[in-house]
């Protein structure tokens, strides 16, 4: 049986878009996907993502070692 280690992230909302109505309301998307990437690439699993009005939450996973 496996055992997991998890990591719980918060990745805060540039708040740019919020500001100011010509600017792309998904400019954060890229963001997010650099976080995300980062963290895929150290050998974390994304499990969940949850995004609101402040940023993203993110869940992952990794065998332990």
């Amino acid at each position: 049986m496996a055992n997991w280690q998890y990591l719980v992230v918060f990745i805060e909302d540039s708040k740019v878009a919020d500001d100011q109505e010509a600017v792309d309301h998904y400019l954060d998307a890229d963001r997010y996907t650099e976080q995300l990437n980062q963290y895929g690439q150290a050998g974390w699993e994304l499990v969940t993502f949850e995004s609101n009005n402040a940023g993203a939450q993110a869940v992952f996973k990794r065998p332990e070692s």
